[in-house]
């Protein structure tokens, strides 16, 4: 290891985050550039599945550590990279990341872990990529706006679609008057992950160290086919089908209707769906979320979503009249003065059908992104904490607004949320659903 690349610098101190971390640790330290051609060095924090798409993204710098809790997972891609440390839990590895002389993290947990591992990285003054959503509950959010307004370093969040020609074409269509003034979005999808149920007698497989998988969550035995995937079922691990797919597809229309710049005044949020059950996210789930408006006397702006087969009433009409199936082609929908504007990962259609054929779209003004991975990496390599599209700032109040439609179905009320102090006004309960503590040992710098 190259000591005499980094010096250390007065801040922060990590605190005692895990038993074994010393309350006196070390502060972040200054992390001088690479030379040029030189290989990020990178640690990467779940191993399979999703997170083993990100490692091939970066797997052509330098992969120092391996972390998963699964022992199978861990020895697959140790074996694709021997010269990397291994590593069961990722307080471990965070404890040691000078002795590693790292770069990087990429963070693909599932959601329940994001904020802890994102945080310890943050507060040793590290970059970040983290998968979708980039927390689980909102005030996870706040701790990590925090850190990263202490130790502004190159962030990403997993909302790889971001990156691609499409969605630059939407946004510029949008602003430059495609449909007239828009009034209303309404967001899908139609795959449910949903109606989580706990197995009791259930037994974990040999390979997977239960207790550490758990992290901050409440303890309780094994659950049949929560891993790797099915804990998005539950609220205890994830936000169901909103916190999973909500990221990728409100994205458009909050970076069309740049929603980040009206997060600064109250937000009126409504949600419906199968009654609430304490352990699984509903099968289905109707949200909205209604902005002050820009004038006086205005109406508000309005975003929806619909998942489990639930669908846009102005969709489905539409739909009915053209005989085409705009739900099942599309996954967004703009309403506007003079028309919609429908979207989906790789084409968008103007309608009615006579303004598609009255509009001439701007020359691209957009230029194309260098790919959601290199954006990170790139402003790692040049110390540009801002340049990546999704990084913390715009990352963290898209998954705030997401996660407020799960906290208002889970109260079963309206909310009136209140983004700049981050609570809920008037409703105690629903405001207790923004955040818990966490078990001991997993609980969040601040």
């Amino acid at each position: 290891m190259q000591t005499t690349r980094r010096t250390f610098i007065a801040a922060a101190t990590l605190g005692s985050i895990a038993p074994w971390l010393p309350s006196c640790a070390s502060a972040p330290r200054r992390r001088p550039l690479r030379a040029q051609g030189e290989p990020l060095r990178l640690a990467c924090i779940g191993t399979a599945n999703r997170a083993w798409d990100n490692i091939n993204e970066v797997r052509h710098e330098r992969i120092v550590a391996l972390c998963d809790v699964d022992s199978a997972y861990l020895a697959r891609a140790a074996a694709e990279f021997p010269q990397a440390r291994t590593f069961r839990d990722f307080r471990e590895l965070l404890a040691v990341e000078a002795e590693l002389d790292l770069d990087g993290v990429v963070v693909s947990t599932p959601d329940h872990t994001h904020a802890l591992a994102t945080a310890l990285a943050l507060q040793a003054g590290l970059p970040v990529y983290c998968e979708k959503p980039l927390t689980r509950t909102v005030h996870e959010l706040a701790v990590l706006r925090r850190l990263w307004q202490r130790h502004p370093v190159p962030t990403q969040m997993g909302t790889q679609i971001h990156a691609g020609e499409n969605y630059r074409r939407v946004v510029e269509a949008i602003r430059a008057g495609a449909i007239g003034r828009v009034t209303a979005a309404d967001c899908w999808q139609q795959k449910s992950w949903g109606d989580g149920r706990l197995t009791p007698g259930a037994i974990a497989p040999p390979t997977l160290d239960w207790e550490l998988w758990q992290g901050p969550a409440p303890r309780q035995p094994y659950i049949e086919g929560v891993h790797p995937a099915n804990w998005r079922r539950y609220w205890a691990y994830g936000s169901g089908t909103l916190g999973d797919m909500g990221c990728h597809i409100i994205d458009l229309p909050f970076w069309a209707l740049d929603l980040q710049q009206r997060m600064r005044r109250p937000i009126e949020v409504f949600a419906e769906g199968p009654p609430v059950d304490a352990v699984g996210a509903p099968a289905w789930l109707e949200a909205s979320w209604a902005f002050e408006p820009d004038a006086p006397g205005a109406d508000p702006f309005v975003l929806r979503w619909f998942d489990g087969g639930r669908m846009s009433p102005f969709v489905q009409e539409v739909g009915a009249k053209d005989r085409v199936d705009y739900h099942g082609r599309f996954s967004v929908c703009f309403h506007g003065t003079e028309g919609a504007l429908f979207a989906n990962y790789g084409e968008m259609l103007l309608w009615p059908g006579s303004r598609a054929q009255a509009w001439t779209p701007p020359a691209p003004s957009m230029p194309p992104s260098i790919g959601h991975h290199r954006e990170w990496l790139e402003a790692i390599r040049s110390g540009q904490p801002n340049a990546p599209l999704c990084g913390l700032p715009y990352a963290t109040a898209l998954t705030e607004l997401v996660l407020l439609g799960t906290v208002a179905y889970r109260a079963h009320a309206p909310l009136r949320y209140d983004p700049v102090r981050m609570r809920v006004l008037g409703n105690d309960a629903a405001d207790a659903l923004l955040g818990d503590q966490g078990a001991a040992g997993w609980r969040l710098p601040r």
